[in-house]
Protein backbone atom coordinates (compact mmCIF):
# COMPACT_ATOMS: atom_id res chain seq x y z
CA UNK A 1 0.00 0.00 0.00
CA UNK A 2 0.88 3.76 -0.84
CA UNK A 3 2.23 5.77 2.21
CA UNK A 4 0.88 9.13 2.21
CA UNK A 5 3.94 10.32 0.95
CA UNK A 6 3.22 8.58 -2.25
CA UNK A 7 0.06 9.65 -2.52
CA UNK A 8 0.65 13.49 -2.16
CA UNK A 9 3.37 12.98 -5.14
CA UNK A 10 1.06 10.97 -7.38
CA UNK A 11 -1.64 13.17 -7.23
CA UNK A 12 0.95 16.32 -8.00
CA UNK A 13 2.03 14.79 -11.02
CA UNK A 14 -1.46 13.94 -12.10
CA UNK A 15 -2.28 17.31 -11.25
CA UNK A 16 0.68 18.58 -13.44
CA UNK A 17 -0.39 16.34 -15.87
CA UNK A 18 -3.78 17.66 -16.24
CA UNK A 19 -2.73 21.26 -15.96
CA UNK A 20 0.05 20.70 -18.77
CA UNK A 21 -3.36 18.92 -21.01
CA UNK A 22 -5.31 22.07 -20.24
CA UNK A 23 -2.51 24.65 -21.48
CA UNK A 24 -1.99 22.82 -24.29
CA UNK A 25 -5.44 22.49 -25.46
CA UNK A 26 -6.52 25.91 -24.47
CA UNK A 27 -3.66 27.40 -26.60
CA UNK A 28 -4.12 25.13 -29.72
CA UNK A 29 -7.63 26.19 -29.32
CA UNK A 30 -6.21 30.07 -29.70
CA UNK A 31 -4.36 29.34 -32.22
CA UNK A 32 -7.22 27.84 -34.57
CA UNK A 33 -9.37 30.78 -33.13
CA UNK A 34 -6.38 33.02 -34.28
CA UNK A 35 -7.75 32.63 -38.24
CA UNK A 36 -10.91 34.82 -37.11
CA UNK A 37 -9.28 37.30 -36.08
CA UNK A 38 -8.00 39.66 -38.35
CA UNK A 39 -5.83 42.30 -36.29
CA UNK A 40 -7.18 45.36 -34.86
CA UNK A 41 -5.89 49.16 -36.33
CA UNK A 42 -4.08 49.17 -32.74
CA UNK A 43 -1.95 46.10 -33.31
CA UNK A 44 -1.49 46.94 -36.71
CA UNK A 45 -0.92 50.74 -35.28
CA UNK A 46 1.87 49.12 -32.90
CA UNK A 47 3.21 46.53 -35.34
CA UNK A 48 3.72 49.56 -37.55
CA UNK A 49 5.66 51.30 -34.67
CA UNK A 50 8.29 47.74 -34.93
CA UNK A 51 9.26 49.65 -39.10
CA UNK A 52 10.02 53.10 -36.57
CA UNK A 53 11.50 52.08 -33.57
CA UNK A 54 12.63 55.05 -31.41
CA UNK A 55 12.92 55.88 -27.70
CA UNK A 56 9.36 56.09 -26.90
CA UNK A 57 5.83 57.05 -28.66
CA UNK A 58 3.24 59.37 -28.14
CA UNK A 59 0.33 56.86 -26.87
CA UNK A 60 2.73 54.27 -25.10
CA UNK A 61 6.56 53.84 -24.13
CA UNK A 62 8.18 51.33 -26.49
CA UNK A 63 8.25 47.98 -25.28
CA UNK A 64 5.53 46.61 -27.95
CA UNK A 65 7.63 48.06 -30.74
CA UNK A 66 10.39 46.19 -30.34
CA UNK A 67 8.43 43.07 -29.36
CA UNK A 68 7.01 43.37 -33.06
CA UNK A 69 10.02 44.34 -34.34
CA UNK A 70 11.56 40.96 -32.75
CA UNK A 71 8.59 38.44 -34.00
CA UNK A 72 8.77 39.80 -37.32
CA UNK A 73 12.46 39.49 -37.70
CA UNK A 74 11.21 35.69 -37.07
CA UNK A 75 7.90 34.86 -38.75
CA UNK A 76 7.72 37.96 -40.93
CA UNK A 77 5.35 40.38 -40.96
CA UNK A 78 2.04 38.53 -41.19
CA UNK A 79 -0.99 37.62 -38.34
CA UNK A 80 0.74 34.68 -37.52
CA UNK A 81 3.24 36.47 -35.95
CA UNK A 82 1.52 38.67 -34.23
CA UNK A 83 -1.11 35.80 -32.71
CA UNK A 84 1.55 33.78 -31.87
CA UNK A 85 3.50 36.12 -29.92
CA UNK A 86 0.56 37.00 -27.72
CA UNK A 87 -0.04 33.38 -26.97
CA UNK A 88 3.43 32.74 -26.26
CA UNK A 89 3.40 36.35 -23.89
CA UNK A 90 0.25 34.67 -22.05
CA UNK A 91 1.84 31.48 -21.69
CA UNK A 92 4.92 33.25 -19.91
CA UNK A 93 2.11 35.43 -17.93
CA UNK A 94 0.81 32.01 -16.83
CA UNK A 95 4.26 30.45 -15.61
CA UNK A 96 4.37 33.79 -13.68
CA UNK A 97 1.09 33.66 -12.00
CA UNK A 98 1.92 30.02 -10.68
CA UNK A 99 5.23 31.44 -9.53
CA UNK A 100 3.29 34.05 -7.24
CA UNK A 101 0.74 31.57 -5.97
CA UNK A 102 3.01 28.81 -4.95
CA UNK A 103 5.48 31.39 -3.62
CA UNK A 104 2.71 32.87 -1.83
CA UNK A 105 0.33 29.65 -1.10
CA UNK A 106 1.00 26.14 -2.59
CA UNK A 107 1.03 24.44 -5.95
CA UNK A 108 -2.46 23.25 -5.58
CA UNK A 109 -3.50 27.16 -5.08
CA UNK A 110 -0.37 27.90 -7.71
CA UNK A 111 -2.51 25.47 -10.44
CA UNK A 112 -6.42 26.60 -9.60
CA UNK A 113 -4.71 30.08 -10.18
CA UNK A 114 -3.10 29.80 -13.28
CA UNK A 115 -6.45 27.79 -15.06
CA UNK A 116 -8.38 30.93 -13.14
CA UNK A 117 -6.11 33.52 -15.32
CA UNK A 118 -6.13 31.63 -18.78
CA UNK A 119 -10.54 31.78 -18.63
CA UNK A 120 -10.87 35.04 -17.18
CA UNK A 121 -12.09 36.82 -20.68
CA UNK A 122 -9.40 39.29 -20.62
CA UNK A 123 -7.03 37.50 -20.50
CA UNK A 124 -8.23 34.55 -22.63
CA UNK A 125 -9.66 36.62 -25.47
CA UNK A 126 -7.86 39.52 -24.99
CA UNK A 127 -4.70 37.92 -24.62
CA UNK A 128 -5.12 36.63 -28.51
CA UNK A 129 -3.81 40.61 -29.48
CA UNK A 130 -0.22 42.05 -29.11
CA UNK A 131 -1.15 45.18 -26.94
CA UNK A 132 1.28 46.55 -24.70
CA UNK A 133 -1.25 44.78 -21.77
CA UNK A 134 0.62 42.02 -22.42
CA UNK A 135 4.46 43.24 -21.35
CA UNK A 136 2.91 45.41 -18.79
CA UNK A 137 1.03 42.06 -17.18
CA UNK A 138 4.33 40.19 -17.26
CA UNK A 139 6.37 43.05 -15.83
CA UNK A 140 4.19 43.78 -13.19
CA UNK A 141 3.54 39.64 -12.14
CA UNK A 142 7.79 39.62 -11.74
CA UNK A 143 7.84 42.80 -10.16
CA UNK A 144 5.43 41.31 -7.39
CA UNK A 145 7.09 37.89 -7.28
CA UNK A 146 10.16 39.92 -6.57
CA UNK A 147 8.24 41.46 -4.01
CA UNK A 148 7.28 38.02 -2.33
CA UNK A 149 10.49 36.60 -2.76
CA UNK A 150 11.69 39.65 -0.77
CA UNK A 151 8.88 38.69 2.10
CA UNK A 152 10.00 34.96 2.26
CA UNK A 153 13.93 35.52 2.47
CA UNK A 154 14.25 39.42 4.10
CA UNK A 155 16.97 39.90 1.34
CA UNK A 156 17.47 42.83 0.58
CA UNK A 157 19.09 42.69 -3.41
CA UNK A 158 15.50 41.81 -4.05
CA UNK A 159 14.79 45.31 -4.19
CA UNK A 160 17.26 45.94 -7.23
CA UNK A 161 15.39 43.11 -9.03
CA UNK A 162 11.69 44.53 -8.03
CA UNK A 163 13.61 47.72 -9.76
CA UNK A 164 14.57 46.51 -12.61
CA UNK A 165 11.10 44.45 -13.20
CA UNK A 166 9.00 47.45 -12.56
CA UNK A 167 11.73 49.47 -14.97
CA UNK A 168 10.81 47.19 -17.73
CA UNK A 169 6.96 47.90 -16.94
CA UNK A 170 7.47 50.82 -17.17
CA UNK A 171 8.98 50.76 -20.68
CA UNK A 172 5.61 48.79 -21.37
CA UNK A 173 3.03 50.69 -20.35
CA UNK A 174 2.80 53.96 -17.89
CA UNK A 175 0.10 52.17 -15.64
CA UNK A 176 3.44 50.55 -14.15
CA UNK A 177 3.31 53.48 -12.00
CA UNK A 178 1.19 52.21 -10.00
CA UNK A 179 2.81 49.42 -8.51
CA UNK A 180 4.49 51.99 -5.96
CA UNK A 181 1.91 53.35 -4.36
CA UNK A 182 0.81 49.53 -3.83
CA UNK A 183 4.59 49.12 -2.81
CA UNK A 184 3.73 51.73 -0.44
CA UNK A 185 0.14 51.00 1.28
CA UNK A 186 1.70 47.36 1.81
CA UNK A 187 5.29 48.53 3.56
CA UNK A 188 2.56 51.15 5.89
CA UNK A 189 0.55 48.32 6.56
CA UNK A 190 3.25 45.35 7.28
CA UNK A 191 4.16 45.78 11.05
CA UNK A 192 7.35 43.95 10.32
CA UNK A 193 8.42 45.19 6.89
CA UNK A 194 7.72 48.40 7.53
CA UNK A 195 11.64 48.82 8.65
CA UNK A 196 12.51 48.93 4.40
CA UNK A 197 11.45 52.40 4.82
CA UNK A 198 14.26 53.28 6.87
CA UNK A 199 17.15 51.25 4.35
CA UNK A 200 18.36 51.84 1.48
CA UNK A 201 17.68 49.75 -0.64
CA UNK A 202 14.01 50.57 -2.00
CA UNK A 203 15.35 53.39 -2.96
CA UNK A 204 17.86 52.46 -5.01
CA UNK A 205 15.89 49.81 -5.99
CA UNK A 206 13.53 52.92 -7.33
CA UNK A 207 16.16 54.70 -9.01
CA UNK A 208 17.12 51.92 -10.72
CA UNK A 209 13.38 51.55 -12.05
CA UNK A 210 13.95 55.32 -13.14
CA UNK A 211 16.75 55.15 -14.84
CA UNK A 212 16.01 52.01 -17.16
CA UNK A 213 12.34 53.76 -18.17
CA UNK A 214 14.58 57.07 -18.83
CA UNK A 215 14.25 56.98 -22.48
CA UNK A 216 10.91 57.59 -22.09
CA UNK A 217 11.37 61.09 -20.70
CA UNK A 218 14.09 61.44 -22.87
CA UNK A 219 12.38 60.95 -26.05
CA UNK A 220 9.34 63.69 -24.11
CA UNK A 221 11.47 66.26 -23.63
CA UNK A 222 12.62 65.94 -27.42
CA UNK A 223 9.40 66.18 -28.44
CA UNK A 224 7.64 68.88 -26.07
CA UNK A 225 5.99 66.20 -23.89
CA UNK A 226 3.42 64.91 -26.21
CA UNK A 227 2.21 61.58 -24.44
CA UNK A 228 1.06 63.95 -21.57
CA UNK A 229 -0.76 66.35 -23.65
CA UNK A 230 -2.17 63.62 -25.78
CA UNK A 231 -3.56 61.35 -22.34
CA UNK A 232 -4.39 65.11 -21.07
CA UNK A 233 -6.50 65.67 -23.58
CA UNK A 234 -8.69 62.26 -23.38
CA UNK A 235 -10.06 63.79 -20.15
CA UNK A 236 -13.04 65.76 -20.40
CA UNK A 237 -15.97 67.47 -17.90
CA UNK A 238 -17.13 64.80 -15.62
CA UNK A 239 -20.01 62.41 -16.16
CA UNK A 240 -20.40 60.66 -13.26
CA UNK A 241 -23.74 58.16 -14.32
CA UNK A 242 -22.95 57.32 -17.90
CA UNK A 243 -18.60 57.25 -17.51
CA UNK A 244 -18.81 55.28 -14.20
CA UNK A 245 -21.74 53.21 -15.26
CA UNK A 246 -19.86 51.93 -18.19
CA UNK A 247 -16.12 51.25 -16.51
CA UNK A 248 -18.11 49.31 -13.87
CA UNK A 249 -20.09 47.31 -16.58
CA UNK A 250 -17.00 46.79 -18.73
CA UNK A 251 -15.13 45.50 -15.16
CA UNK A 252 -18.15 43.40 -14.39
CA UNK A 253 -18.06 41.37 -17.63
CA UNK A 254 -14.81 41.67 -19.21
CA UNK A 255 -12.81 40.29 -15.25
CA UNK A 256 -15.91 37.99 -14.84
CA UNK A 257 -18.75 38.61 -11.95
CA UNK A 258 -17.35 36.27 -9.46
CA UNK A 259 -13.61 38.13 -9.92
CA UNK A 260 -15.04 41.58 -10.27
CA UNK A 261 -17.71 40.95 -7.25
CA UNK A 262 -14.91 39.75 -4.95
CA UNK A 263 -12.12 42.68 -6.45
CA UNK A 264 -14.40 45.58 -5.83
CA UNK A 265 -15.76 44.16 -2.29
CA UNK A 266 -12.34 43.80 -1.53
CA UNK A 267 -10.79 47.21 -2.83
CA UNK A 268 -13.61 49.08 -1.78
CA UNK A 269 -14.10 47.67 1.56
CA UNK A 270 -13.17 44.34 2.81
CA UNK A 271 -9.86 44.64 2.58
CA UNK A 272 -9.58 47.38 5.22
CA UNK A 273 -11.48 45.28 7.89
CA UNK A 274 -9.18 42.75 7.53
CA UNK A 275 -5.62 43.46 6.57
CA UNK A 276 -4.66 43.26 10.48
CA UNK A 277 -5.51 39.76 10.28
CA UNK A 278 -3.68 38.92 7.43
CA UNK A 279 -0.48 37.37 6.41
CA UNK A 280 2.32 39.40 4.96
CA UNK A 281 1.73 37.17 1.50
CA UNK A 282 -1.80 38.10 1.38
CA UNK A 283 -1.50 41.75 2.33
CA UNK A 284 0.86 42.79 -0.57
CA UNK A 285 -1.50 40.46 -2.70
CA UNK A 286 -4.11 42.79 -1.92
CA UNK A 287 -2.43 45.67 -1.23
CA UNK A 288 -0.77 46.33 -4.09
CA UNK A 289 -3.99 46.11 -6.57
CA UNK A 290 -5.76 48.73 -4.79
CA UNK A 291 -4.56 51.95 -5.72
CA UNK A 292 -4.46 51.10 -9.19
CA UNK A 293 -7.99 49.88 -8.75
CA UNK A 294 -9.12 53.29 -7.09
CA UNK A 295 -7.21 55.23 -9.72
CA UNK A 296 -9.56 54.08 -12.62
CA UNK A 297 -12.59 54.81 -10.32
CA UNK A 298 -11.43 58.09 -9.42
CA UNK A 299 -10.84 59.03 -13.54
CA UNK A 300 -13.59 56.88 -15.06
CA UNK A 301 -16.04 59.91 -14.77
CA UNK A 302 -13.27 62.28 -16.92
CA UNK A 303 -12.70 59.66 -19.69
CA UNK A 304 -14.16 56.04 -20.98
CA UNK A 305 -11.75 53.85 -19.33
CA UNK A 306 -11.06 51.03 -21.69
CA UNK A 307 -12.21 47.62 -20.05
CA UNK A 308 -8.29 46.20 -20.55
CA UNK A 309 -6.71 49.37 -19.29
CA UNK A 310 -7.22 47.78 -15.87
CA UNK A 311 -5.73 44.07 -16.53
CA UNK A 312 -2.89 44.88 -13.26
CA UNK A 313 -5.57 45.33 -10.77
CA UNK A 314 -7.13 41.53 -10.91
CA UNK A 315 -3.69 39.68 -11.49
CA UNK A 316 -2.74 39.26 -7.62
CA UNK A 317 -6.78 39.53 -6.71
CA UNK A 318 -7.64 36.22 -8.68
CA UNK A 319 -5.28 34.50 -6.47
CA UNK A 320 -6.00 35.13 -2.93
CA UNK A 321 -9.79 34.44 -4.53
CA UNK A 322 -8.35 31.01 -5.79
CA UNK A 323 -6.77 30.78 -2.34
CA UNK A 324 -10.06 31.94 -0.24
CA UNK A 325 -12.40 29.58 -2.84
CA UNK A 326 -10.01 25.95 -1.46
CA UNK A 327 -9.59 26.97 1.48
CA UNK A 328 -12.05 28.81 3.21
CA UNK A 329 -14.78 25.87 3.06
CA UNK A 330 -15.46 22.38 4.02
CA UNK A 331 -13.22 19.54 1.76
CA UNK A 332 -14.54 19.50 -1.47
CA UNK A 333 -17.30 22.52 -0.74
CA UNK A 334 -14.52 24.83 -1.90
CA UNK A 335 -13.33 23.07 -5.13
CA UNK A 336 -17.11 23.05 -6.23
CA UNK A 337 -17.45 26.69 -5.52
CA UNK A 338 -13.88 26.76 -7.64
CA UNK A 339 -15.75 24.96 -10.52
CA UNK A 340 -19.04 26.93 -10.34
CA UNK A 341 -17.30 30.23 -10.48
CA UNK A 342 -15.16 28.79 -13.43
CA UNK A 343 -18.14 27.78 -15.68
CA UNK A 344 -20.16 30.84 -15.17
CA UNK A 345 -16.39 32.65 -16.82
CA UNK A 346 -16.33 29.96 -19.10
CA UNK A 347 -19.52 30.63 -20.23
CA UNK A 348 -18.99 34.45 -20.68
CA UNK A 349 -15.68 33.40 -22.92
CA UNK A 350 -17.98 31.21 -25.01
CA UNK A 351 -20.64 33.84 -25.47
CA UNK A 352 -17.66 36.36 -26.65
CA UNK A 353 -16.20 33.81 -28.87
CA UNK A 354 -19.07 32.46 -30.65
CA UNK A 355 -19.91 36.18 -31.57
CA UNK A 356 -16.38 37.52 -32.43
CA UNK A 357 -15.61 34.35 -34.43
CA UNK A 358 -18.93 33.38 -36.10
CA UNK A 359 -21.40 35.72 -35.32
CA UNK A 360 -20.03 39.77 -35.96
CA UNK A 361 -21.82 41.04 -38.77
CA UNK A 362 -19.57 40.54 -41.92
CA UNK A 363 -21.22 42.45 -44.79
CA UNK A 364 -22.48 41.68 -47.49
CA UNK A 365 -20.26 43.22 -49.80
CA UNK A 366 -17.35 40.73 -49.14
CA UNK A 367 -19.34 38.02 -50.79
CA UNK A 368 -17.61 35.21 -48.74
CA UNK A 369 -14.70 36.88 -49.19
CA UNK A 370 -14.05 38.55 -45.74
CA UNK A 371 -10.96 36.20 -44.43
CA UNK A 372 -8.85 36.40 -48.17
CA UNK A 373 -9.64 39.87 -48.86
CA UNK A 374 -6.43 41.73 -46.86
CA UNK A 375 -4.09 39.19 -48.68
CA UNK A 376 -4.95 40.79 -51.74
CA UNK A 377 -4.52 44.29 -50.83
CA UNK A 378 -1.11 44.38 -51.76
CA UNK A 379 -1.50 43.57 -55.10
CA UNK A 380 -4.42 45.82 -55.29
CA UNK A 381 -2.29 49.03 -54.08
CA UNK A 382 0.76 47.77 -56.64
CA UNK A 383 -2.08 48.00 -59.71
CA UNK A 384 -3.24 51.10 -58.95
CA UNK A 385 0.37 52.09 -58.96
CA UNK A 386 -0.23 55.52 -56.47
CA UNK A 387 2.61 57.52 -55.44
CA UNK A 388 1.39 57.94 -52.07
CA UNK A 389 -1.19 55.98 -49.93
CA UNK A 390 -3.24 58.03 -47.18
CA UNK A 391 -5.43 57.39 -44.88
CA UNK A 392 -7.94 60.06 -42.31
CA UNK A 393 -8.04 57.73 -39.32
CA UNK A 394 -5.13 55.65 -37.23
CA UNK A 395 -6.00 52.06 -37.27
CA UNK A 396 -7.17 52.52 -40.95
CA UNK A 397 -3.76 53.60 -41.83
CA UNK A 398 -2.10 50.91 -39.98
CA UNK A 399 -3.87 48.34 -41.57
CA UNK A 400 -3.62 49.51 -44.89
CA UNK A 401 0.67 49.58 -44.00
CA UNK A 402 0.18 45.90 -42.36
CA UNK A 403 -1.73 44.17 -45.03
CA UNK A 404 -0.89 46.40 -48.01
CA UNK A 405 2.92 46.42 -47.18
CA UNK A 406 3.14 50.36 -47.85
CA UNK A 407 3.86 53.51 -46.31
CA UNK A 408 0.52 55.36 -45.35
CA UNK A 409 0.21 58.51 -44.45
CA UNK A 410 -2.16 61.13 -42.10
CA UNK A 411 -2.66 64.24 -42.89
CA UNK A 412 -1.31 66.86 -40.51
CA UNK A 413 -3.04 67.05 -37.21
CA UNK A 414 -5.13 63.69 -37.69
CA UNK A 415 -2.95 61.64 -35.13
CA UNK A 416 0.49 63.38 -33.26
CA UNK A 417 2.33 60.22 -33.78
CA UNK A 418 1.46 60.47 -37.55
CA UNK A 419 2.72 64.36 -37.22
CA UNK A 420 6.00 63.15 -35.41
CA UNK A 421 6.30 60.65 -38.22
CA UNK A 422 6.12 63.33 -40.97
CA UNK A 423 4.95 63.17 -44.57
CA UNK A 424 5.69 63.82 -48.20
CA UNK A 425 5.58 67.06 -49.60
CA UNK A 426 2.56 66.35 -52.85
CA UNK A 427 3.58 67.88 -56.25
CA UNK A 428 0.94 68.81 -58.94
CA UNK A 429 0.76 65.71 -60.92
CA UNK A 430 1.22 63.28 -57.96
CA UNK A 431 -1.51 60.53 -57.67
CA UNK A 432 -3.01 58.73 -54.12
CA UNK A 433 -5.03 56.19 -52.59
CA UNK A 434 -6.98 57.34 -50.13
CA UNK A 435 -8.48 55.15 -47.39
CA UNK A 436 -11.62 57.26 -46.09
CA UNK A 437 -12.90 56.21 -42.85
CA UNK A 438 -16.45 57.53 -42.00
CA UNK A 439 -16.91 60.18 -44.20
CA UNK A 440 -19.26 60.21 -46.91
CA UNK A 441 -18.06 63.87 -48.19
CA UNK A 442 -14.48 62.67 -48.45
CA UNK A 443 -14.99 62.48 -52.21
CA UNK A 444 -16.27 65.94 -52.57
CA UNK A 445 -13.38 67.30 -50.49
CA UNK A 446 -10.80 65.21 -52.78
CA UNK A 447 -12.28 66.74 -55.79
CA UNK A 448 -11.00 70.18 -55.30
CA UNK A 449 -7.51 68.91 -55.27
CA UNK A 450 -7.33 66.07 -57.37
CA UNK A 451 -8.12 66.25 -61.47
CA UNK A 452 -9.92 62.74 -61.26
CA UNK A 453 -11.17 61.25 -58.52
CA UNK A 454 -13.12 57.84 -58.69
CA UNK A 455 -15.06 56.00 -55.65
CA UNK A 456 -14.00 52.27 -55.86
CA UNK A 457 -16.97 50.32 -55.13
CA UNK A 458 -15.28 47.16 -54.03
CA UNK A 459 -14.40 46.66 -50.37
CA UNK A 460 -10.87 46.27 -50.12
CA UNK A 461 -10.27 45.64 -45.79
CA UNK A 462 -11.60 43.86 -43.40
CA UNK A 463 -11.36 43.83 -39.53
CA UNK A 464 -13.72 43.22 -36.49
CA UNK A 465 -12.93 46.46 -35.09
CA UNK A 466 -14.79 49.95 -34.84
CA UNK A 467 -17.26 49.21 -37.89
CA UNK A 468 -13.73 49.49 -40.47
CA UNK A 469 -15.57 47.36 -42.76
CA UNK A 470 -18.67 49.25 -43.25
CA UNK A 471 -17.25 52.98 -43.02
CA UNK A 472 -14.42 52.71 -45.34
CA UNK A 473 -14.43 54.36 -48.81
CA UNK A 474 -11.15 54.01 -51.20
CA UNK A 475 -10.82 56.76 -53.35
CA UNK A 476 -8.38 56.76 -56.13
CA UNK A 477 -6.99 60.17 -57.10
CA UNK A 478 -5.54 61.35 -59.78
CA UNK A 479 -3.21 64.45 -61.22
CA UNK A 480 -2.81 66.36 -57.59
CA UNK A 481 -3.58 70.17 -58.47
CA UNK A 482 -2.27 71.76 -54.48
CA UNK A 483 -3.86 72.23 -51.70
CA UNK A 484 -3.50 70.14 -47.93
CA UNK A 485 -5.08 67.03 -48.09
CA UNK A 486 -8.42 66.73 -45.73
Amino acid sequence: MWGIKDKLHHGIIYSNMYFWLFLAVINLFKLWLGRYLPLLGDEAYYNLWAQKLAMSYVDHPPAIAYIHWFLNSIFGRTEFAVRFGAILMILLATWLVYLVARTAYNKKIAVYAAVLFNLIPTYFLGGLFLTPELPLVIFWLLSLLFLLKLIETERGYYWYLIGLAAGLGLLSKFPMLLFFPGILLFLSLSNYNRRWLKRPEPYIGLAIALLLSSPVLIWNIQHGFPSLSHHGARLGSPNYLSNVFSFLLLQFFMYSPPLFIFSAATCVYGFWRTYKKMNDYSLALLALPIPAFLAFLLVSPFTQVGGHWTSIVYLSLLIVLTQRWTSFYPKGLGERRLWGNLSVILLINILFISYYAFLYPIPKEFNGQAYKINRQLAQYIKEIGPDYVYSNQMGVASLVAFYGKTEVYLPQGRWPQFDIWGRPELKAGDDVLYFAFNDPEKGAWLKQRFVEVKSDRHKRLFTKDSDIPLKVEVYICRNYQGGPLP
